[in-house]
């Protein structure tokens, strides 16, 4: 955003051009959650020469936290930002890790631990729009969220984070928009060199032993000079990354009562809350048991991360009237991970049945009861199944950008600015597992085991604990195969998992130009800005897949035999009650022909995704600056103007012989759409008295729908062909829609502030987005007349084949609201007296809360039917972080906590029907002592850092509601937990 220097701006200056670069200290300031400084205040006037001695230079922390309030004080919008008085001492692997302690924002865990992915205003991530220079950056991802760890922190020179939408930045979001920017070389004095180098270990240790080392480290370097009189600038920096992740996770999935159902597993206590009316089904009446979980997982695994990253900036300014820059920037991503789990499909119950021997009961049986529903938490098993896999994951990612930035004045009034940029990224990505399970050699047929299990329903740790010690790793005992036929792959019994290669390819091609004058006599307005943007983007999605499969004897059964050349230590996984999980080689079984390949031609055509967008955008801004009743006013009128073309390919298979597909059936599908938007904008700030701002916004948001959603294609029709009150109907289908509009709101901000001396302030905001447009996936009846029927089906009596079949897919719905408060301070100690110099808290709290008008369309009279209003996917209701800080005599320390609270997210479960689950709230204690020598001593420039993330190492929980016929659907109850360790970290930094 740019802004005018005048009398009512102190200390205020473009921030388009004016950032200072990111440094270590600083990163303590981000930790703190309130920090946001993008140009250091100018510093205080040198004390006399006749008392140098009381001079007081403030560094570190609190020189950022100063320079923040500065920034927060001088600008027109409500931001959020991080930056450093030096580069290259960040303590946080990613850039991610330094946002998610800003007021308003949060991290969100991936399933290794890392902060990936930032949530601004408990929003989705993919409700924000990421930046890098000003201008939109790909994804590494199938989405348009950004992955923040492709970032190094080292390698950022600051972060700003735009609650309010402003006309002059192009790639907003509909929750914010986080722009991050590479240093400025000539805006730094003098040469600086940074070298950084830290050993971090986990307290988990190594999960799945022979895959890396468990201690892993982290190194950056950094230089920055100036050439030819000041003229010339080049800032250069590398940092590469060694991490290694731990993680263990278990998984709780359809959680009911299916007793009604004839569920063969005796022993199953009543439930104490009788179901009424009793169920009547498959020629019996229920009247309600204890429920179970029908699908059980344990796994853990090791993951090692390499990534190295570098930036180059080179900056031209020969005078006053001109400035051009080249930046650039390359990331390479590297991750293996090996890990091992254990299941057991209880809905293989059914095919137990008629197994003489296997009929699975329970003795010892402990139940919990929640409300209405009785849970079984405890048990012993006398006939489970259970199902072992072993998976390898490899995935790259490499993303590049480049950009090219020039500025130039021309005449007297006229400031032109040109903007040409590319960024690209390529994700090539490998999954491999395999099946395994105990064998009964004496029957040649899958072994069924006795266990004692513990499952409680408040997310604690779950036991599965075998009777047989040995069971789940002796490999002579144990034979290829998925013994739950848990992916239900039709047609193929010698399947025994599979590799699957999802790559995405996304590009970004951008040009832009605008034009800059002041203003004289314009009343209210003090300058003028007016820009054209376009921007083309290319996005594909490719889910490829293929079989494992065992080879055949000379009798044409399946070779289920475990080769000893495949078979490594066995994992320990008795945190979760198995001593020992058999582990195997995957490569060396496909390379050494143990295995076979067979390629799954059009299973997952579906899913692919083609999707290429064109977006031209105008803008226009006045910047305001003036007085009202004797109080100045500043701030900025805008109007964005876009124009969007976007078109999408995809696939349908309309066969239904997956294993010899006739591929004169696999339909290619296309569409798209083209639509207009106009976007005005308002930011005001008001300074009330000279330490009282307040601040208001008003302006309409976009966020386009997510790339999955665009797609073309769609999944395979199946008929309903056996007996039955279903034979005759269409399963329901899952497809893209390539016509989808963005999500819309209009936004009202408005935030008061109060400074306290150059170090502290209390700020207060409130805000409102109403939802002109979202997206919600709904099912609708789509023709099924010309889908082709399974060969030889011939209808029973009376059954007519259904003309109109189900389709859930992405739609555009209007309605619904996200409204919130959030409130931050930074205090110094020393207000309240001189004892406390140098101790401090900076913390920030939020309140949200949101409604959507979920939309359906009944099938019978295709009329819409609303809903009653549900939360949006990703919506925090509450989200706060608090840091304690102590810096002075060279000392640091710090201690930080962030939390959110749980929100929603809907997902497909194991039969791929939308499922919606509560993830858990989430909070995470980190902890970072310091000590930075004198300038003054022969240590000058040189600092030790220790850091502890995840203190109190707690772990994630999602939940989700029982299924089958329970009491209370609405419960909650656990649906994956995972734990990933200690983070311990030891560093040292030297600058000169």
């Amino acid at each position: 955003m740019h802004q005018q220097n005048s009398s009512h701006r102190p200390g205020a200056v473009r921030p388009s051009w004016g950032l200072r670069p990111v440094a270590a200290a600083c990163a303590l300031a981000a930790a703190a959650g309130g920090v946001q400084a993008q140009q250091a205040a100018p510093p205080a006037a040198a004390a006399s020469a006749a008392a140098p001695r009381e001079t007081i230079v403030i560094t570190g922390l609190r020189r950022a936290i100063e320079s923040s309030i500065a920034t927060k004080r001088s600008s027109d919008s409500i931001v959020e930002a991080i930056s450093a008085e030096d580069i290259g001492k960040l303590p946080d692997a990613s850039i991610a890790e330094s946002l998610a302690r800003l007021p308003g924002l949060t991290g969100q865990r991936a399933t290794d631990g890392r902060v990936n992915v930032i949530s601004i205003r408990g929003l989705s991530p993919a409700f924000s729009g990421v930046l890098l220079n000003g201008r939109e950056i790909v994804s590494s991802n199938d989405g348009r969220a950004v992955e923040y760890d492709q970032f190094p922190s080292e390698l950022i020179g600051s972060a700003t984070v735009y609650k309010t939408p402003n006309a002059s930045l192009v790639g907003q979001g509909l929750s914010g928009t986080v722009n991050l920017m590479s240093r400025r070389p000539l805006d730094t004095r003098g040469r600086e060199v940074a070298f950084n180098v830290r050993g971090e270990t986990n307290s988990l240790g190594t999960q799945v032993p022979g895959v890396t080392s468990p201690n892993g480290y982290r190194l950056s370097a950094s230089y920055v000079n100036q050439f030819a009189d000041n003229t010339i600038g080049v800032a250069l920096g590398f940092a590469r990354l060694k991490s290694t992740t731990q993680s263990r996770s278990t998984e709780l999935d359809q959680y009911g009562d299916f007793t009604p159902f004839n569920f063969p597993v005796n022993g199953i206590p009543p439930s104490q809350v009788p179901l009424n009316p009793p169920q009547t089904c498959c020629g019996g009446v229920a009247t309600g048991s204890a429920m179970l979980p029908m699908v059980w997982r344990s796994s853990q695994a090791t993951k090692e991360n390499i990534r190295d990253g570098l930036m180059a900036v080179l900056e031209y300014r020969p005078n006053k009237d001109l400035r051009t820059q080249l930046d650039l920037y390359y990331s390479k991503f590297d991750t293996k991970e090996v890990g091992g789990l254990l299941t057991s499909f209880l809905f293989e119950s059914w095919g137990q049945a008629g197994i003489t021997g296997s009929n699975n009961t329970l003795s010892n049986v402990v139940t919990t009861q929640v409300g209405q529903n009785t849970y079984a938490t405890q048990a012993t098993s006398s006939a489970l199944p259970v199902t072992t896999t072993n998976s390898n994951t490899k995935r790259r990612d490499v993303v590049s950008a480049i950009g090219w930035n020039t500025e130039m004045k021309l005449g007297s009034d006229w400031t032109a600015t040109s903007d040409l940029s590319y960024s690209h990224n390529k994700r090539d990505e490998t999954y491999q597992e395999v099946f395994a399970g105990p064998w009964d050699n004496a029957n040649n047929r899958w072994a069924y085991g006795a266990f004692r299990w513990n499952i409680p329903v408040d997310g604690s740790a779950q036991s599965l604990t075998p009777a047989v010690p040995g069971f789940l790793s002796n490999p002579s005992a144990m034979r290829f195969g998925d013994h739950s036929g848990f992916l239900f792959v039709r047609g193929e019994p010698r399947w025994t998992g599979a590799i699957r290669d999802p790559d995405s390819e996304d590009e970004i091609k951008s040009i832009r130009f605008s034009a800059k004058r002041p203003l004289e006599q314009w009343g209210p307005f003090s300058n003028f800005t007016a820009g054209l943007n376009y921007t083309q983007r290319e996005k594909s999605i490719e889910k490829n897949e293929t079989r494992l499969v065992m080879p055949l004897d000379t009798n044409g059964q399946p070779i289920r035999t475990i080769p000893a050349s495949a078979v490594l230590a066995p994992i320990d996984m008795s945190w979760a009650g198995t001593s020992s999980l058999l582990r195997l080689d995957i490569p060396r079984l496909v390379s050494s022909g143990a295995l076979g390949t067979k390629v799954a031609e059009v299973q997952l055509k579906g899913n692919d995704a083609f999707v290429n967008e064109k977006i031209t955008t105008a803008f226009v801004q006045l910047d305001i600056d003036t007085e009202v009743f004797a109080v100045p006013v500043r701030g900025n009128l805008g109007l964005q103007a876009s124009k969007s073309d976007q078109r999408s390919e995809g696939f349908q298979f309309l066969g239904l012989d997956n294993d010899n597909p006739d591929l004169s059936l696999l339909v290619r599908r296309q569409g798209g759409t083209e639509y207009s938007d106009v976007l005005p904008t308002l930011n005001l700030a008001a300074e009330l008295k000279p330490d009282l701002i307040a601040r208001f916004g008003l302006g309409m948001q976009t966020a386009r729908p997510e790339i999955n959603s665009l797609r073309a294609g769609g999944s395979t029709p199946r008929l309903n062909t056996n007996p039955g009150p279903d034979e005759g109907t269409w399963q329901v289908t899952y497809a893209g829609n390539p016509d989808l509009k963005p999500w819309k709101a209009s936004a009202i901000d408005f935030s008061m502030e109060k400074y306290f001396g150059k170090r502290s302030y209390v700020s207060f905001a409130a805000f409102r987005k109403n939802l002109l447009s979202y997206v919600t996936s709904t099912e609708q009846p789509v023709d099924r007349r010309q889908t082709p029927l399974p060969a030889g089906y011939v209808p029973s009596p009376g059954v007519v084949v259904q003309p109109l079949g189900g389709e859930i897919k992405p739609r555009n719905g209007s309605g619904g609201r996200v409204e919130g408060f959030e409130f931050a301070a930074s205090l110094e100690g020393a207000m309240l007296t001189p004892m406390l110099d140098g101790f401090g808290i900076v913390l920030s709290m939020s309140k949200l809360n949101s409604s959507i008008r979920d939309q359906q369309v009944d099938q019978n009279s295709n009329n819409v039917v609303v809903n009653s209003s549900t939360p949006i996917n990703g919506l925090s209701g509450r989200s706060n972080s608090v840091t304690v800080y102590y810096e002075a005599h060279g000392f640091s320390a710090r201690i930080s906590q962030r939390y959110r609270s749980a929100f929603t997210a809907t997902t497909r479960d194991i039969f791929f029907r939308p499922t919606t689950r509560s993830q858990g709230a989430d909070k995470v204690v980190d902890m970072q002592l310091g000590y930075a020598f004198d300038d003054a001593g022969p240590y000058k420039g040189l600092s030790v850092l220790l850091q502890v993330n995840n203190l109190t190492d707690t772990g994630t929980t999602n939940f989700k509601s029982p299924s089958g016929q329970v009491p209370d659907p609405t419960q909650l109850v656990p649906n994956f937990s995972y734990q990933f360790g200690r983070q311990t970290l030891l560093g040292v930094n030297y600058k000169f």
